[in-house]
């Protein structure tokens, strides 16, 4: 079966979210150029990998479309989502391997057609850790020191507004082994930062820019 990336489903979704609030509002006739749209864009999202939902798209065109009626639909859709594929403990233990006594997240508890990349917070040390692939599906894992503090704006992974804190992650500055910290505001909770990702190149950018 084809199937599409997460991120690719949480365009859908984050579509979905608006048509429900153009629904709400009372010139729906202002609207249409932007209902149409949305309605075209979740199709397009599939139909690039040959998968017919028009049945579904059809579904939501619908200006008395409820929540329930549109998560039944975004449940129907999930099915084509392609998982992200766990790495077992060794492998994560593998990507970490200068930190002692790793804390890694219980496997069961994630939803892997939810997320693009994996992240958890070691609250007792105050550090994030993020294992994603590159463009290229090769695992690679990076962490840093996570503040607890948390304030409104802009996270440098989704783009989205939510509660971030300041992520710092150490790197070598020169070849006398020196370090510097950078970083950036990124989602506290990394589940929210998942169900905000409709694109993945956001993801490389903030890794590109901490790790160099």
């Amino acid at each position: 079966m084809n199937q599409i990336k997460v991120y690719d489903y949480i365009k859908v979704k984050n579509h979905v979210r608006q048509l429900l609030r153009i629904y709400k509002t009372n010139d729906l006739r202002t609207n249409k150029a932007e209902q149409e749209r949305l309605l075209d864009e979740i199709e397009a999202v599939f139909s690039v990998h040959d998968i017919d939902v028009k049945e579904e798209v059809m579904k939501l065109d619908d200006k008395q479309l409820s929540k329930a009626k549109a998560e039944q639909v975004l449940h129907h859709l999930k099915q084509y989502v392609e998982p992200f594929e766990m790495p077992s403990q060794n492998e994560m233990e593998r990507l970490f391997k200068k930190v002692k006594k790793l804390k890694v997240p219980n496997p069961e508890t994630i939803d892997t057609q939810l997320i693009s990349y994996i992240g958890w917070n070691d609250v007792s040390a105050h550090r994030k850790f993020i294992i994603y692939k590159d463009q290229d599906e090769q695992l690679h894992g990076i962490y840093g020191e996570l503040s607890p503090t948390k304030v409104k704006g802009f996270c440098k992974i989704c783009n989205k507004e939510s509660d971030v804190s300041l992520f710092l992650n150490k790197t070598k500055a020169s070849a006398d082994g020196t370090y510097t910290k950078k970083g950036d505001y990124i989602c506290h909770h990394s589940e929210v930062c998942n169900d905000n990702l409709d694109d993945i190149q956001h993801l490389y950018d903030f890794v590109d820019h901490i790790s160099k």
